[in-house]
């Protein structure tokens, strides 16, 4: 089972992983502005680095008159990245100027390949520059652009633009609720070898409102160099391998209680519906040499639970409920702790659920504290608890550990008291991550340190059929069994599914969907937690687009949901 794109923004995941060989395209820079010499290497930067410092400041004249206030000389395996690095801190005031208001002058982080120079990230905060809007697709594209020129040289027709624009911001504040943001939309660049990008490793340079350049990151960037690549010339052709993915592929039959149809100019979701859908699970790569599909991901396992939900409410309003809540259901007294709100106003700028937010954090040095911090979290509008998160304290001694059964025992029984008496049964996702660990993976590197929670994600289901966006997590505490996560996002109130007994077939299905996928040649380079694959590989991918399809099991149709 896949998760369907409107899941994104409730679940997501990152992987930051690094290489063992980073190479080339590294841009040669010139003479930096005055930095303070030191007596040993380690604490004086090469002539490299103040060529890089220079010629970044070229690229970006506001930053000339920005003097250094911080270095650091980080030895290997900072961000798992395989050299030492520098890490600079630059900023715009005064020496004379003891000012702390965190809005008056600019800060600039960069960092900094210690050997060659390469600058490999630079974040930019601006008070003047700050802004909730985001940039023009094309200001943002050609700045990106001009910004890799004045970087790589001539050297930047070896890199590609990626066709995906991404968005995000970065905020600063006091404490005191003033806060600025710096909204960006990111270009990510991929180099190109026999003409073929290298998909899975890139460059990004994040743009803002006004074209400024405020990011840039270049740690899991490779470029062409001595390794073999595999020749395109022996690949099998593009037909060949579009059937032999067709042919692959498998569709879920889900319910999506707030399905996008379609999408505002910002982003957001303009229109939902209740739907039963057909989507596409797709697999992983095409190996374009032997035309045998690799690189897919381990089948998720689940498994039925029956349940009978008593349908209780959590509504808290107050900080004295919850603390009243917390209480009651746990045992958990947080009288004496240190208290935060947050009602999370920008939520609702950014047309996303409106929250509100209680935190408790135990600051005690007496003994061992119960808990070092608990926090609740709820909807704006019905005060109806969302999420209860419960970090226990590091210093607890125990040998003691339940079973994972017993844990899942515990895990349904706080999570039946919640769910709607309709609810008969929950599929509960069993994740296996080391069934995901590529054959080329040394599993002796990898950390070894073991989880202290069992977390158990479960998905409700309605006439036999898996519900995407009503999900429920559960985390339960492996030594004590205590339960340490309550998540709970269910089934709306008044919403009706779509009748699941009149649909089109399965086959039928996938016949419509196989008509949008389209193909593209690509090398990858595969890496997992910090270790690569021992060759770069040429493989046929399932085309990017600006949006996603699916089959309505109801009518058959084929929907195509833009993405703005």
């Amino acid at each position: 089972m896949k998760l369907n794109p409107s899941m994104m923004s409730v679940i997501a995941a990152c992987l930051l992983a690094s290489a063992p060989a980073w190479t080339t395209h590294q841009p040669t820079v010139q003479g930096a502005s005055d930095v303070k010499k030191e007596e040993t290497q380690k604490n004086d930067y090469s002539q490299y680095v103040q060529n890089s410092l220079d010629k970044l400041f070229e690229a970006i004249p506001e930053l000339k008159g920005y003097r250094l206030i911080d270095k650091h000389y980080e030895e290997d395996s900072f961000r798992g990245y395989p050299s030492p690095i520098w890490s600079l801190n630059f900023t715009n005031m005064p020496k004379t100027d003891e000012t702390e208001e965190y809005d008056a002058y600019s800060s600039v982080s960069l960092e900094l390949d210690a050997h060659t120079g390469r600058l490999l990230f630079m974040d930019i905060q601006n008070p003047a520059w700050a802004s909730t809007d985001y940039p023009e697709e094309k200001l943002a594209r050609d700045k990106a652009s001009t910004f890799i020129e004045d970087l790589f040289g001539t050297e930047a027709k070896q890199l590609r633009d990626e066709q995906k624009l991404s968005r995000g911001k970065a905020g600063s504040g006091d404490g005191k609720g003033n806060k600025l943001e710096w909204a960006r939309s990111t270009v990510k660049y991929h180099s190109l070898i026999n003409d073929i990008p290298l998909s899975n490793n890139s460059i990004s340079v994040s743009v803002d409102h006004a074209g400024h350049i405020i990011r840039y990151e270049a740690y899991d960037f490779i470029g062409p160099s001595e390794v073999n690549w595999p020749d395109p010339k022996k690949a099998i052709t593009l037909e060949e391998a579009s059937k032999i993915y067709k042919d692959k592929i498998k569709i879920d039959l889900v319910y999506i209680s707030k399905q996008p149809i379609s999408y505002a100019q910002n982003g957001k979701p303009a229109e939902k519906k209740p739907m039963l859908i057909y989507q596409l699970n797709t697999i992983g790569w095409i190996d374009a040499l032997t035309g045998k599909v690799i690189g897919e991901e381990a089948e998720l396992v689940e498994e039925g639970v029956r349940v009978k939900g008593e349908g209780k409410s959590i509504k808290i309003a107050s900080r004295e409920q919850g603390e009243k809540w917390l209480k009651t259901q746990f045992g958990i007294d947080v009288s004496g702790a240190t208290f935060e709100y947050d009602d999370h106003k920008d939520n609702l700028l950014e047309g996303l659920q409106t929250i509100e937010s209680y935190r408790w954090m135990n600051d005690s040095n007496k003994g061992t504290p119960a808990f070092e911090l608990v926090s609740l979290t709820t909807d704006e509008q019905s005060d109806r608890l969302i999420d209860f998160d419960l970090n226990l304290s590091n210093q607890r001694k125990s040998e003691l550990k339940i079973s994972v059964e017993k844990a899942k025992n515990k895990a349904i029984a706080a999570l039946v008291p919640y769910l709607d008496p309709a609810l008969t049964e929950l599929s509960l996702i069993v994740e296996t991550p080391e069934e995901d660990i590529p054959e080329w993976v040394d599993k002796s590197k990898l950390d070894k340190e073991e989880d202290k929670e069992y977390s158990f994600t479960f998905l409700g289901k309605r006439n036999g059929i898996e519900v995407s966006d009503e999900s429920y997590m559960v985390g339960v505490d492996k030594a004590t069994g205590t339960i340490t996560e309550l998540n709970l996002q269910p089934l709306k109130p008044g919403i009706t599914l779509p009748d699941s007994k009149k649909i089109v077939s399965a086959a039928e299905a996938k016949e419509s969907i196989q008509q949008e996928i389209d193909l593209e040649l690509v090398y990858v380079w595969e890496q997992y937690d910090g270790q690569r694959a021992p060759k770069p590989q040429l493989v046929y991918q399932r085309k990017w687009k600006n949006g996603y399809s699916f089959i309505d099991a109801s009518t058959g149709e084929l929907v195509k949901v833009s993405r703005q």
